[in-house]
């Protein structure tokens, strides 16, 4: 009787949802979103179309990793001596001259410049990674990989102006220097790609098979940064001047590669979520006109993002267990220890070119080998031990007894891992510093010892799972990620601050510095129980299943 009155009420629905946002709308259709970086490929996301991102991103790190300390060294160098004689400040003096570069004041210098470049990058990171992770759940892997690249392309181009001596910016290089962490750490840095590594890799594989990809892409991780020295040695001239700058543009070059293959060939992993699925944006406000409520509100959710993470490490109740279980405890301090530990590679690096007055080349092969030997040991020697000596079952549920044999296996394994890093670390403190040959054997040891990271990471979720809390192991590697981002910030000027304080008379004291850590990491993974008894298993509800799943960009 009323034809007009349907389209009436359609049309005012139809002002209603022009006006009001999506999750305001009644009976509105949900269409997905399309994704930022479509694919120009039908193929199938697979974990091992991560593999070429992660060679070549590894190899561009490889290639300027030696010469970025020569780049400290040239800033400390020509800082210390503009007063005295500016016309000997060019750029061929400043690589060539090493004899006048390799004082104690421009070590010290140097090592200062280092820790504030990767302690901005780290603190940064830590602030961005969580951020740059959400984005990731709702809008894709891929926008985030490519932010990252273009980081990353910019931090290069960084080194490549402040060597540029007659520009603006090499005229203020110590301070300019630090607009490549910036630009990097804004979107992440390493941080935010590992995080998006893992989290591409768990959208697409079995929660049982992760453990085995992840091995392999750490282990082609160092491949990549071994790789890249010999590659910058084959590729570039052998000019000593323009040597520096060549080998940041191959990096650029590699960079601008894994770009292009990630925006027109690698396969999305997520699809895009509707804006009302995001978790993290669900409880906010629509409209506020107060700023300073915004402001405390993105105040309140960093620090909620920062601390919450850290909480997983606390003691916890065990179900129908008297007393609380301290393992993920005395775990997470072991792991920090251990990260704040690996810190003496980069103090490593200056030692090594202040006492045996090591080229940019020479220092780049030492550099090589030590990959070399990291993934020689993720990729051979370490997947030969856990297939030996790691408990058999045939039970696709084990039962406590096994979950119990399975934590004290990956306790050990840590243990030993650590103590040898230690030890090869005590001998190079003990030994003469004469000798290369010496110098770089114990280093070879201690690379040796690469699984310790992995083997915490799995006792750290076996633990969890004893505990009987599996279905939270994605916010466990959450809260290693934190972890692992603060330690990256303290490391930088705890090993700066030694080796700055100590490289006149006493070099070595980093050395002394990482036994310790190191021996106090193995005294508190001692604590940590693997009794049957202790052992609780819960079964995880079916409906953890898909969340857990995607998971892992927190990790």
């Amino acid at each position: 009787m009323f034809p007009s009155e349907p389209r009436r009420t359609s049309d005012s629905a139809s002002e209603d949802e022009a006006l009001l946002p999506i999750s305001h709308r009644s009976g509105s259709r949900k269409t997905r979103p399309r994704a930022f970086l479509p694919t120009l490929t039908k193929w199938k996301a697979n974990p091992y179309c991560l593999l070429p991102i992660v060679l070549i991103v590894s190899m561009s790190r490889g290639v300027t990793m030696s010469p970025r300390i020569q780049v400290y060294r040239a800033i400390a160098c020509r800082a210390l001596n503009a007063e005295e004689d500016s016309h000997r400040s060019s750029l061929q003096y400043f690589l060539t001259a090493a004899e006048d570069c390799s004082s104690a004041a421009v070590q010290a210098r140097a090592a200062r410049i280092q820790a504030s470049v990767v302690t901005l990058m780290s603190v940064l990171s830590a602030i961005a990674t969580g951020f740059w992770s959400r984005l990731g759940d709702v809008h894709g892997r891929k926008p985030v990989l490519a932010l990252f690249l273009l980081g990353a392309i910019c931090m290069e181009l960084t080194y490549v102006l402040v060597m540029r001596q007659e520009s603006l910016f090499g005229r203020h290089a110590e301070g300019f220097i630090l607009a490549g962490p910036i630009l990097e750490g804004l979107v992440g840095g390493l941080s935010s790609f590992n995080g998006v590594v893992h989290a591409y890799t768990s959208d697409c594989t079995r929660h049982g098979s992760r453990s085995g990809i992840f091995s392999t892409i750490q282990g082609i991780v160092f491949v990549g940064l071994a790789a890249g020295p010999w590659f910058s040695g084959l590729v570039l001239p052998k000019s000593a001047t323009l040597e520096v700058e060549n080998a940041f543009a191959l990096s650029i070059s590699l960079l601008l590669a894994v770009l292009i293959y990630i925006l027109s060939i690698c396969p999305e992993s997520r699809e895009p979520t509707l804006p009302e699925d995001d978790i993290y944006h669900s409880e906010r406000p629509l409209f506020t006109w107060d700023p300073v409520a915004v402001i405390r509100s993105h105040i309140v959710q960093f620090i909620k993002a920062l601390v919450i993470p850290i909480t997983m490490f606390a003691p916890r109740s065990v179900p129908g267990r008297p007393g609380k279980s301290y393992n993920l405890t005395l775990v997470g301090m072991a792991l920090f220890l251990y990260l704040v530990s690996i810190g003496v590679y980069s103090a490593k690096y200056l030692y090594a070119q202040h006492v045996y007055s090591w080229t940019t080349a020479e220092l780049g092969y030492y550099m090589s080998i030590l990959w070399i030997t990291r993934a020689f040991n993720l990729l051979v020697f370490l997947p030969i031990i856990i297939s030996y000596f790691k408990p058999k079952t045939n039970s696709a549920s084990p039962d406590s007894a096994h979950i119990a044999a399975e934590l004290h296996f990956d306790k050990r394994l840590a243990q030993a891992s650590l103590a040898v890093d230690g030890l090869a670390d005590a001998l190079v403190a003990l030994t003469p510093a004469s000798s290369q040959t010496l110098f770089t054997g114990l280093s070879c040891l201690s690379s040796f010892t690469s699984g310790g990271n992995p083997t915490l990471h799995s006792l750290a979720a076996v633990c969890l799972h004893a505990c009987g809390f599996s279905s939270e192991v994605g916010a466990l590697f959450g809260g290693l990620a934190v972890l692992s981002a603060i330690a990256h910030i303290i490391n930088p000027y705890i090993y700066a601050l030694t080796y700055s304080s100590t490289v006149a008379y006493f070099p070595k004291a980093i050395f002394v510095l990482a036994t310790a850590l190191l021996s106090s990491a193995v005294l508190l993974l001692t604590g940590v129980s693997s009794r049957t008894e202790d052992v609780v298993i819960r079964e995880r509800p079916p409906e953890d299943d898909e969340y857990s799943s995607g998971s892992g960009s927190a990790i």
